[in-house]
């Protein structure tokens, strides 16, 4: 088996791919959250190493600690198999009063889309009645982000954000109200040095993957003799945009099949992803005007070659997990940050269209009911959620990183020759990374990452290329360190499948897994015993957890009920209190003379699915229906069986 780390092959790759012969790299790429430390008197100067990426993620002035328990006690038994002593999700998020979230963060960058809130409505609240407390209230509707819960992106005037939020959340009718809080990614300078690393000892991307000498870091060649991913686990990457065609990742592009039922619900065209910033159908970065610095373009693209570019192809650079389907989801356009409500609509996107994964590298101080109620959706649902910690040098929480049921990945030191190909540098945390377990989960490499990325138009205006080109970059952050971690639980599933047990480990279990199957390191001069968390990941140690010990039975369906419809076929609909079943097999008996037949299955449908139709009846027949869900481990239906009469 090859592993394809070599310079000389990604220095051919870029110099003889670009239109210069200079190449460019990044070499201090940011993980997002370009905030000054509240801690210091002055912003550390850009010209260290530790300034570039100095930023803060300090609670909000005023925050409050709201207890999320009881509204989480439905959602842990609706979807786990026994939660206690899983760090992933008995986590606290902090919500700020309105008032307290100022208009600018400590580098004048805002902290909210001027003009607009996010209003969710109690259920129950006729849609009439909610377009008329908008009225009445001096807004508009701009975007309907959830008509079922009765979530829109409503527009302003006159009045300030925080009074608006204030007017909407005070009437009985209204669930909540807050800003459409931005949320950031670090734009960092980049640096034109790569050729100088030619017949360097220490390969450029080998050293994260695999370590040096004894120290295996992430022991990912072990893992890949064991498996090496499959093109069944989709990975959404919700980011700046991804560069569908490079020649490193287009391979491994998602390609929609749900299309059709796309273009009924307003994503028109919709093959590869979605733009949920510019609302459209390109999933490709915006590559700027050239003025702004354009520091989000390359971002996205580099994440997706971390977690899963082309792998084994002689050329570029190798992903964390070879084979993954990488589903590009746009919330950033070239700069500024990313609205709650474009981050909502990618989540519920994401799992609507399959994704088992999702990575989040950005961040905010401020925690939202807006995206945490779309992280709630998503793990009923099973997929596993991992973000970047932040790169504040704090303790301190940054969401979506923060939130129950979201891993939150830290970063370790770098043992490239841009370090000295240090172990040392390789045990101990990148001087970016937040630390402590009320930050971080896991660590894993944030320091002199080699990934794919795209030319924007500043890197024309500097001379490096035409933009659009695609090249390589290596960059630091929080926001490099979580894709490898997503990458990382790809391999989990691709092993699942690989035993014959997909979809029968629980969301629960396999966090558990990436929590537990850690390298502990050494204490942090800052950040302490437990800066790293619960350690840094093992990719062998992981996939070696992965087996049939791990399969539990899937929780019985609940709430089924039938009703004919007019073309006198019956309609069955249920509740799915599970997230690790295979699917669900439907059983049907007749009622005749009082007497009930033996249930018979007629159909199986995939998991996740919630209703079925049974155009197979006949008319004046009664019918009684059950329900199971079923997995490798077994088999349970709901204990009482629905029934109904056909016209």
């Amino acid at each position: 088996m090859e592993f394809l780390y070599s310079p000389h092959v990604i220095r051919r790759i870029i110099v003889y791919g670009m239109t210069v012969g200079l190449v460019l790299v990044v070499l201090l790429l940011g993980r997002g959250f370009a905030q000054n430390s509240r801690h210091s008197g002055h912003s550390p100067s850009l010209l260290t190493f530790d300034g570039l990426q100095h930023a803060l993620l300090g609670d909000a002035a005023g925050a409050k600690k709201l207890s999320e328990r009881e509204s989480n006690l439905q959602l842990r038994h609706d979807i786990t198999d026994g939660n206690t002593g899983n760090p992933v999700r008995d986590k606290q998020v902090v919500y700020a009063s309105v008032r307290d979230i100022p208009p600018r963060d400590e580098t004048g960058r805002p902290n909210y889309v001027p003009g607009q809130l996010v209003v969710r409505f109690h259920g129950g609240v006729p849609h009439r009645r909610q377009d008329e407390i908008v009225d009445e209230l001096g807004a508009r509707i701009l975007r309907t982000l959830d008509a079922r819960r009765g979530e829109y992106l409503v527009v302003v005037s006159g009045i300030s954000v925080p009074a608006a939020a204030e007017q909407f959340a005070k009437l009985q009718e209204v669930d909540f109200a807050e800003p459409n809080v931005l949320h950031y990614i670090n734009r960092m300078p980049n640096d034109q040095l790569y050729a100088a690393f030619d017949n360097q000892p220490t390969e450029l991307q080998r050293w994260c993957f695999n370590g040096i000498g004894t120290n295996s870091n992430l022991n990912a060649e072990a893992a890949w003799t064991i498996t090496t991913g499959s093109s069944n686990v989709v990975i959404a990457v919700i980011d700046t945009g991804v560069a569908i065609n490079h020649p490193d990742l287009a391979a491994n592009i998602w390609t929609n099949p749900y299309q059709v039922e796309d273009e009924a619900n307003g994503y028109t065209n919709a093959v590869h992803g979605w733009d949920f910033y510019n609302n459209d159908n390109d999933p490709t970065p915006d590559l700027g005007d050239g003025t702004s610095g354009d520091g989000n373009v390359f971002h996205g693209t580099f994440v997706a070659g971390v977690a899963a570019a082309v792998s084994n192809n002689r050329m570029g650079v190798v992903g964390a997990s070879w084979h993954s389907k990488i589903m590009p989801l746009k919330v950033f356009t070239n700069s500024g940050g990313a609205p709650s409500s474009a981050i909502n609509e990618a989540i519920h996107y994401a799992v609507d269209h399959g994704a088992d994964i999702i990575n989040m590298s950005f961040g905010s101080t401020v925690a939202t009911r807006t995206i945490y109620s779309a992280v709630q959706y998503a793990a009923v649902k099973g997929v596993i959620m991992v973000a970047a910690a932040g790169n504040g040098n704090s303790s301190h929480r940054s969401y979506p990183a923060s939130y129950p049921y979201v891993v939150s990945v830290g970063g370790t030191g770098s043992g490239s020759v841009l370090s000295g190909g240090s172990v040392t540098n390789m045990r101990a945390r990148a001087s970016i990374s937040e630390y402590g377990p009320k930050a971080v989960d896991v660590v894993a490499p944030a320091v002199d990452i080699v990934s794919t990325a795209v030319l924007s138009k500043t890197d024309e205006l500097n001379g490096w290329g035409t933009a659009g080109d695609d090249t390589y970059f290596y960059g630091n952050g929080t926001s490099f360190a979580s894709p490898l971690v997503a990458g990382e639980a790809a391999l989990l599933l691709a092993r699942e499948e690989q035993l014959g047990l997909s979809g029968s480990i629980s969301l629960n279990a396999i966090e558990k897994v990436i929590v537990t199957a850690t390298t502990g390191l050494d204490p942090d001069p800052v950040g302490g015993a437990k800066w790293a968390g619960h350690g840094r990941v093992d990719f062998v140690a992981a996939v070696q957890q992965i087996g049939p010990q791990l399969v539990t039975a899937p929780a019985a369906p609940v709430k089924i009920s039938a009703s004919t419809t007019g073309l006198g076929a019956v309609e069955l609909d249920w509740t799915d209190r599970s997230d690790n079943e295979e699917g669900f097999v439907i059983e049907r008996a007749e009622k005749t003379n009082g007497v009930v037949s033996a249930f018979e299955p007629i159909a199986q449908v995939d998991r996740n699915v919630t209703s079925y139709i049974d155009d197979t009846t006949e008319a004046g027949i009664t019918y009684e229906y059950r329900v199971e869900a079923f997995n490798a481990a077994a088999t349970n239906s709901v204990h009482r069986a629905v029934k109904v009469t056909t016209p």
